[in-house]
């Protein structure tokens, strides 16, 4: 009976292990599953921004270019074309640009000295489009 008995308990334990390795298995296997599904979707964002940044672009400031004036004129392009053009400076409203010469104008006045960031957004095959954040400062 003594006998039985442990052999029930060392089953039991046993038991118990191999199911928290299943566990973690599965846990793992899990997270694998799901790494790999973001790691997708991060990739299929990353493809739109790219197809987007081959449509439109900031020609003007380019990267971390300084800025030495009161007042400046942000100049973007685009390959094809688009309705229309807007940007946004630090994350704020989306403004209005206007066409011209091929090109896509934003004059920009009333700043102060600081770091920036500018992007651009349209509408191509109506989908809204928008390019990466461009850093750029000011120094007056």
């Amino acid at each position: 009976m003594a006998k039985t008995k442990k052999l029930i308990k060392a089953t039991v334990a046993k038991g118990k292990t191999l199911l928290k390795k299943k566990t973690t298995t599965t846990a793992k296997k899990s997270a694998a599953e799901t790494a790999a599904k973001t790691a997708k979707a991060v990739k299929a964002v990353k493809t739109e921004e790219t197809k987007a940044s081959k449509i439109i672009c900031i020609d003007y400031p380019t990267a971390n270019e300084t800025v030495y004036c009161g007042h400046y004129c942000f100049r973007l392009g685009s390959l094809k074309e688009v309705p229309y053009m807007r940007v946004s400076v630090n994350g704020g409203p989306w403004q209005d640009c206007r066409r011209a010469n091929g090109y896509w104008w934003f004059d920009w006045w009333n700043f102060q000295t600081g770091s920036f960031t500018l992007e651009a957004s349209s509408e191509y095959e109506g989908k809204t489009i928008k390019t990466a954040k461009r850093k750029f400062k000011v120094t007056l």
